[in-house]
């Protein structure tokens, strides 16, 4: 088997290549950067697993036609890559002190390219090259805004992405596909974006490697997640609409 993640030079991107690698699947290493891409390759190669550099920037489309050009086949397309918000010098790229009030358009223009029109070229350009049960998996988040989580951009470009997923989970479906798309939502991670530590929060911030084994899991199991959203503690969440449907 072989899976491409994006972002898979560090956290949670590293964290699913590390545990998929371990069972043996070949892992193509996507990166913005060559250097930071390819020092990945040489931690996981050191532990014997089978891996690669796929230089893959979600912001310059060609990049991930090259990338489609030298891939013939894959089994697991895994869409960990994204922004939380456009990047300022002077503050951190997830500021949770930032209010509504605060954001721009070209913050959102710019985290929407990157996060919907960016994973959304990757599983046009790949899906062509996914086994015929290939699985696409996209990390994702809630997008409940609430007191404590509500970054505007960042729910708005997931919430985009989400209904992407489900809509190309109907077309597998109604096509009569064995393909799957489905979204994986960790919860909590230890990143350098968010400045956590795993176990803050009375143990809610899990650790990047907790969160790989997670999607590692799903992602290898034999259960057909196709359109759903699956929450960190199991929870299924199939239609975002449920109260227009009762």
């Amino acid at each position: 088997m072989k899976a491409l993640i994006t972002g898979a030079n560090k956290g949670i991107g590293f964290a699913i290549a590390e545990t998929l690698g371990k069972l043996g699947i070949g892992i193509l290493v996507g990166a913005r950067s060559e250097s930071r891409g390819q020092e990945a390759v040489k931690k996981l190669s050191a532990q014997g697993i089978t891996a690669s550099f796929v230089k893959i920037d979600l912001n310059n489309f060609d990049t991930i036609h090259n990338a489609a050009k030298e891939i013939n086949h894959l089994d697991l397309l895994i869409n960990n890559a994204g922004i939380p918000d456009s990047h300022k010098a002077d503050r951190p790229d997830l500021d949770q002190k930032k209010t509504t009030f605060d954001y721009t358009t070209d913050d959102l223009r710019e985290t929407m390219k990157v996060n919907f029109f960016g994973t959304h070229e990757m599983i046009r350009s790949f899906l062509p090259k996914l086994a015929e049960n290939g699985k696409i998996v996209n990390i994702t988040i809630p997008i409940q805004p609430n007191n404590f989580w509500h970054p505007l951009a960042y729910q708005t470009s997931k919430a985009a992405q989400n209904v992407m997923a489900m809509t190309y989970a109907l077309e597998f479906k109604n096509t009569g596909s064995s393909k799957q798309i489905f979204g994986v939502m960790p919860g909590g991670v230890a990143t350098d974006l968010n400045g956590h530590t795993a176990g803050a929060l009375d143990g809610f911030i899990k650790s990047a490697e907790e969160a790989g084994e997670l999607i590692a899991k799903l992602a290898l199991d034999t259960e057909n997640h196709n359109g759903q959203m699956i929450q960190f503690d199991g929870k299924i969440i199939t239609d975002y609409e449920v109260q227009i449907h009762r």
